[in-house]
């Protein structure tokens, strides 16, 4: 049976995925489950498999190509099938102007991901729709965002050629910008000052993708910082008795404190004006990576002693570190915790992962004289720094939200057994 292999969806947020690599070649033969190809999109990279025993017949996508989710990435099909029929199913999909990426099947591991297929090479612009008479030559066309249109390839090239995207005219569906398009801009800028570069960085898709989301938490979210002072002396206690890290206990007093202000174990909806409170304590545990920040989701907190906390904690890190996440690794957080105190921060301005609410900062152990019964004596202190979205929640919220905070610390020795 012959049939299209096509660019799966990888979450619900990816918008387009770009071939790194072709495992096999136009004409090899293959058989179900082979590795065919690998992809990534923002976040995640993924194997394509052959779903049934063929040839390799046709490749629409080269290494580095991208497409949105559903597009036609090549045929497979036996040796002497006629494939005809399938070969005009992708040139009017991409005559039609794309996929409805409504039907993609993300979860389908094999690639054969159902749908009608989208235009391939670079037909994925932020804003994907069909090309309408007069919009192909529309200058630093803008997404309703304000946001420059342009793929993400488009974006590394104009980054790499010094060329200002406002500048350039897009010639992809609704005046996108491609690649193509800032490559002849760069050759038209003729006498321009020029630029001795030192070192090229390119921007890696995980790196471009927390460059949008983080843009997107700032243009949307109104940022408040609230810090407080914690004598975590007693967590110390509790990290010991409970043989896990400090982390641990304080994610355990985190989901305490949740509790008794679900406010900001929220999400928020600008659009519908909706502020959504959870039951669930999925609380994401910022990891750092070479390539940059990822968010692994610790679920259900609450339901978890600190000794469970440690054990879901070190396996959904382990997978990040290793590389072997998923998109499901990364989704469905609730409230987020940032550590920045392994690097001696005293304090910062942690941003809000959207849709979330609310992100608590952890800054480093500091050494403070405090007075006891009997005289003074050094406790181990961290100031914690909680940023919240000021349209859903107010400072006052945010310094109540620390205050239990503090009070569930100076307790956590009794909730070792919890």
């Amino acid at each position: 049976m012959s049939y299209i292999v096509r660019m799966p969806k990888l979450g619900v947020e990816m918008e387009v995925g770009e071939v790194v690599e072709w495992h096999v070649s136009a004409g090899d033969s293959v058989e179900a489950d082979d590795v065919l190809a690998e992809i990534e999109s923002e976040k995640s990279v993924a194997e394509v498999a052959a779903r049934e025993d063929g040839v390799l017949r046709t490749v629409y996508l080269e290494v580095d190509d991208e497409a949105p989710p559903g597009a036609a990435m090549g045929i497979v099909a036996g040796p002497d099938e006629d494939i005809a029929d399938l070969e005009a199913e992708v040139d009017t999909d991409a005559a039609d102007g794309g996929a409805d990426t409504a039907d993609v099947q993300g979860d389908d591991a094999d690639g054969s991901v159902g749908g009608t297929d989208s235009e391939p090479r670079e037909s994925a612009v932020a804003s994907v729709g069909e090309a309408e008479e007069g919009e192909g030559d529309v200058a630093a066309a803008r997404t309703e965002t304000g946001d420059v249109k342009a793929t993400p390839k488009a974006k590394r090239t104009a980054a790499e050629r010094g060329v200002a995207l406002e500048t350039v005219t897009g010639t992809g569906p609704r005046g996108g910008i491609t690649a193509s398009d800032v490559e002849s801009a760069a050759a038209e800028v003729g006498d321009a000052a020029t630029r001795t570069v030192r070192e090229e960085r390119g921007l890696s898709r995980m790196r471009s993708t927390i460059a949008e989301r983080l843009g997107q938490s700032y243009r949307e979210a109104v940022h408040v910082t609230v810090d407080r002072e914690v004598d975590v002396e007693p967590a110390f206690d509790a990290k010991n008795a409970a043989d896990a890290s400090l982390t641990d206990v304080v994610l355990r007093c985190v989901s305490e404190t949740l509790s008794d202000h679900p406010e900001f174990n929220a999400t928020y909806d600008a659009d519908d004006e909706t502020h959504t409170i959870y039951e669930e304590h999925n609380v994401g545990v910022a990891v750092d990576l070479d390539g940059g920040l990822v968010t692994p989701v610790v679920p259900d907190v609450g339901g978890k002693s600190i000794a469970e906390i440690g054990a879901a904690r070190d396996r959904v890190t382990d997978r990040v570190l290793e590389g072997e996440y998923t998109s499901d690794d990364l989704a469905g957080g609730t409230f987020t915790v940032s550590n920045l105190g392994v690097f001696g921060s005293d304090s910062f301005t942690p941003v809000i992962n959207p849709p979330e609410v609310a992100i608590l900062g952890v800054n480093r152990v500091t050494e403070r004289a405090v007075q006891v019964s009997n005289g003074i004596s050094f406790h181990r202190h961290v100031t914690f720094s909680l940023s919240f979205d000021h349209r859903v929640v107010d400072g006052a919220d945010a310094a109540r939200f620390l205050e239990t905070l503090d009070a569930y610390l100076a307790d956590a020795p009794d909730l070792v057994d919890g």
